[in-house]
């Protein structure tokens, strides 16, 4: 920081202030380190929502395992995909959301993906179908990672999305 000292036939007077070249050299350090820090934050949030999908995944499994033991069946939907996404009905979250009868009895609300861009009026999205003996729940185009080792890898949709269901629902 640099003093400048002013002067007049009448008073002496100090002033501290900030060089241009100063405030260059601040100006440029911070654009490095946003420049750096941007891309990390970005996949720290992509993390972040993709652990929020899985534990989408484990709930509503949980949940429809509870169902099953209590009704005997799983909710149905006649073997039709539902979903939050506008091509699967653009169900919404409560009662008569894209899981039948689920809401609020075996869960207060249903998952909504943690990504504000989904659903979608298309294919992204949450959805639900079964025939009442099997179940399959799938993310669908809203993960941001595909990979044959995933726990919740869907054969069906290798590249875009993830699933969990019963054993007959696995390959719909």
């Amino acid at each position: 920081m640099m003093k400048m000292r002013i002067t007049s036939p009448h008073q002496t007077q100090t002033r501290q202030g900030f060089t241009i070249i100063e405030m260059l050299i601040v100006v440029t350090i911070l654009a490095l380190l946003a420049g750096i820090l941007a891309p990390l934050l970005a996949d720290e949030a992509e993390n972040a929502r993709d652990g929020r999908r899985g534990a989408d995944l484990r709930s509503v499994a949980s949940t429809l395992a509870h169902y099953k033991q209590v009704n005997g069946v799983y909710p149905d939907t006649g073997g039709a995909w539902q979903g939050d996404a506008g091509a699967y009905g653009g169900f919404g979250y409560g009662v008569g959301g894209y899981i039948p009868s689920v809401v609020p009895d075996y869960l207060p609300f249903l998952p909504k993906d943690p990504n504000p861009i989904f659903p979608t009026s298309g294919t992204g999205g949450y959805m639900y179908r079964s025939n009442g003996s099997d179940y399959k729940f799938v993310l669908n185009d809203t993960p941001s990672e595909y990979y044959a080792s995933n726990p919740f890898y869907d054969p069906t949709r290798p590249l875009t999305g993830w699933q969990v269901s019963s054993p007959g629902g696995y390959n719909w």
